[in-house]
């Protein structure tokens, strides 16, 4: 999409370009990011919000049931939920709607901006699509102050966050297309940019996904106490008072992986997982080329396996937790399947 320097705060900016984020070894057993699932109450009305305000297109209509993973992880048998697979030009959201959801799950509360667990997607889009105004009126609610940010004025680059009637939240980042004087126009008006994690310890987080993915470098920025992320314009955007805290990127060919720690407002890992089929998001599944491998490769970078192998989407699923209980697929499938990585093109940038 666009090559540019973004703000982390009123002052101090940094390079966002994925071409400048550390990359997947060729040789990887890892190929990128198959999918993130969510858990929401309508379909429907998702779906045509996802389509309207930010140009996600619906792929896949499917059911999930007989899942022995499933059931292992919502804890009881017969599990079953309607998903639905809604695509951009580099990434998948996969919306999932069970059937019969527990009472722990019902009064799970919302995922908040500081966590714990995945806290948010990341859209990038050209200003003129109006995705933010879009998604307000498709009736999302805005975290901070309405009117979007520009958190360096030479960077033509405007952010917020807000939720959908779900408590997904969502952040959306407008660019100035005209601004930035390219000597052509990007191919794509949208892309998911990221997905977030928020954790206790952004050191912990960062050792085990530097082992996962082969990624000893990665980008970084706002080490305690040194350099501080923070700023009344970023307040602003999410919402906290007097934020403070420290960020680290992977790129994972396909989808930058952003793990944050606020300093401000410390991140609590519960004692157990969120359930399965609380509202929210609750996985993202990596796409593998060989299950036992990656198996492995998780395992020995400090993750837990919780589930054996199952088939699902043509091929087969293990799921594991990081080091924080973020559940994480590991699913291999053919090259050409709906779920593959191996569908997108560099990140959406061309």
């Amino acid at each position: 999409m666009w090559k540019l320097a973004l703000a982390t705060s009123g002052a101090l900016a940094m390079s966002a370009c994925a071409s400048q984020t550390s990359e997947l070894p060729e040789d990887s057993v890892i190929k990128g990011v198959g999918w993130v699932g969510a858990v929401v109450s309508d379909l429907d009305k998702t779906t045509a919000l996802y389509e309207d305000a930010i140009d996600l297109k619906q792929v896949d209509d499917t059911a999930i049931t007989g899942n022995k993973a499933f059931d292992q992880l919502a804890g009881r048998e017969g599990v079953e939920a309607q998903t639905r697979m809604m695509r951009s030009v580099n990434m998948q959201l996969r919306f999932m709607s069970f059937a019969n959801p527990s009472a722990k799950a019902q009064a799970t509360s919302p995922i908040e901006v500081f966590g714990p667990g995945i806290m948010h997607v990341c859209y990038q889009v050209d200003q003129e699509t109006q995705t933010y105004q879009k998604f307000l009126a498709g009736g999302a609610t805005h975290l901070g102050k309405k009117e979007m940010q520009q958190l360096n004025p030479s960077n033509p680059v405007y952010y917020s966050y807000s939720r959908d009637f779900d408590g997904l939240i969502a952040e959306i980042e407008h660019v100035d297309i005209a601004q930035l004087n390219l000597p052509k126009p990007p191919k794509n008006q949208r892309r998911i940019r990221h997905v977030a994690l928020a954790t206790p310890d952004v050191d912990r987080l960062t050792e085990f996904y530097a082992a996962l993915l082969g990624q000893p470098e990665f980008r970084r920025f706002g080490q305690w106490p040194f350099l501080r992320m923070e700023g009344e314009k970023s307040d602003a955007v999410s919402g906290l008072d007097n934020g403070v805290g420290e960020a680290a990127w992977f790129q994972i060919r396909n989808l930058e992986l952003e793990i944050f720690q606020f300093h401000s407002h410390p991140t609590e890992v519960p004692g157990t997982p969120r359930p399965l089929d609380a509202p929210g998001y609750n996985m993202i599944v990596l796409d593998v080329s060989n299950l036992e491998e990656a198996r492995t490769l998780f395992e020995q970078a400090g993750g837990t396996i919780e589930t054996g192998p199952t088939a699902m989407d043509g091929g087969e699923i293990i799921f594991g937790r990081d080091p924080d209980g973020n559940l994480i697929g590991l699913q291999v499938a053919p090259t050409d399947a709906l779920v593959s990585s191996r569908n997108f093109r560099n990140n959406g940038i061309e």
